[in-house]
Formats: C-alpha cells, sequence, structure tokens
C-alpha cells in the first residue's frame, strides 16, 4: 500500500532490489527463476493477478527468510509492506509492532505502524503513533494528507491533533520533507 514506504531502507522493486530477494530466495526455489523476457509485459486483469502472486510468492519467501533470520529487520520491512500490499493488515500490523520494539526512534517504523493501525480500525491508537512518528522526525506531511492508508484516520476527529501539531512545527519544517 501506499503507506508503507520502503524507499528509504532501499526496498523498493527496482531490479538491484528483485535480484537481492532472488538471491535470498534460491536456496527455497525447487527451480532456476526464468530469463526476463523481451515480450511487452502483460495489462489489465492478467497483470494484476501476476503481480498478486509475485507479491503473494515474495511473501512467502520472506517468512521462510525471516524464520531463518528473526532479527534481519531489512526482512522484517519487506514483509510488514508485502503483507500490507495483499491487504493482510492483521499480519503487517504484527510485524510494524515488531520494528517499532526494534527501533522505537525510526520515524519510518512508526508511521508505518500508524498506517497497519489505521487500517485495521484502530484510529486513536494510529493518531497516537503518527504523533509519535511526527514527535521523531517524519516530515513528508504532504505524503501522509494522500495516503491511502491513512483515509480513515483523516476522516476521523482525531486527525485534527495531527493537523495541530503540523501547524505547530511551521512551514519550514514541513517543507524539510523527512520520512516517507
Amino acid at each position: 500500500m501506499a503507506g508503507h514506504s520502503s524507499a528509504a531502507i532501499g526496498l523498493n522493486h527496482r531490479p538491484e532490489a528483485v535480484f537481492r530477494l532472488t538471491r535470498l530466495a534460491t536456496p527455497f526455489m525447487t527451480s532456476t527463476p526464468p530469463a526476463p523476457s523481451r515480450r511487452p509485459p502483460p495489462t489489465g486483469i492478467l497483470a494484476r493477478r501476476l503481480q498478486h502472486a509475485a507479491l503473494a510468492f515474495e511473501t512467502g519467501v520472506l517468512e521462510q527468510v525471516l524464520a531463518r533470520e528473526p532479527d534481519n529487520v531489512e526482512v522484517l520491512a519487506a514483509l510488514a509492506e508485502a503483507c500490507t500490499r495483499l491487504r493482510r493488515y492483521r499480519r503487517g500490523l504484527e510485524l510494524d509492532r515488531l520494528l517499532v520494539q526494534r527501533d522505537p526512534d525510526e520515524p519510518l517504523f512508526r508511521y508505518n505502524l500508524a498506517c497497519s493501525l489505521a487500517l485495521t480500525g484502530e484510529l486513536d491508537a494510529a493518531c497516537a503513533e503518527l504523533l509519535g512518528a511526527i514527535d521523531r522526525g517524519y516530515r513528508d506531511f504532504a505524503h501522509m494528507e494522500r495516503d491511502p492508508d491513512l483515509r480513515r484516520l483523516r476522516r476521523d476527529p482525531a486527525w485534527q491533533r495531527v493537523r495541530e501539531r503540523v501547524a505547530r512545527l511551521g512551514p519550514a519544517d514541513a517543507e524539510s520533507g523527512g520520512g516517507s
């Protein structure tokens, strides 16, 4: 989902990230991955189904890697994002809570936890975590205002507390763009 930002820790889906994941996945694969095709990529429903299947596969691989390397924060973050994108919100929430336990001062982990809480309907807790992310340096307020993961929270009266905190920071701090 849009709220779970992995770019800050280098996990966005660029070819080198996919290559790194494939290297991690190799011990679990039963066959060699096919070479990339020069055909145009599929579109429409086929593209969505293939993307979903790839994400489900990635999630399975990441779960196995996490079982072998439970302290690997990069794997935890990638798995949390993948679960959220697959709409496995409860598992994503569980993983985001683990990430915050591991590094309570990381604003991006707090932001992603706020997104997971909002997606599971825990709006007061989501607001508290979002305020915690802001207090720890999260500054991508433009993203926060349009993030679909926070849609329910933005409709809740608790969102006013977030707006007030952002307003107190002032425009210079709000434009600095940290986080995300």
